[in-house]
């Protein structure tokens, strides 16, 4: 398994996506898990800096870790 797959571009990509919400902190390197869909960040009016995609469901790990919401969950 490669431990640096190739960024996934929300224009180009047609795979599924879940979607979360950024709770306290706007998207950046150490704010969010790796891999989520580049440009796939959207404004959203339950949740102060947006939403944001990724390509797998993240673990709760993840999820708590980072304090994001599903966007389904809100």
């Amino acid at each position: 398994m490669n431990p640096h797959p190739p960024p996934l571009w929300s224009d180009e990509y047609t795979g599924p996506r879940w979607t979360y919400g950024l709770t306290y902190r706007p998207l950046g390197v150490a704010t969010v898990p790796r891999g989520f869909i580049l440009g796939s960040q959207r404004t959203h009016p339950l949740y102060p800096f947006g939403t944001i995609d990724y390509p797998r469901e993240l673990t709760h790990q993840e999820i708590t870790g980072y304090q994001l919401l599903l966007e389904a969950d809100a």
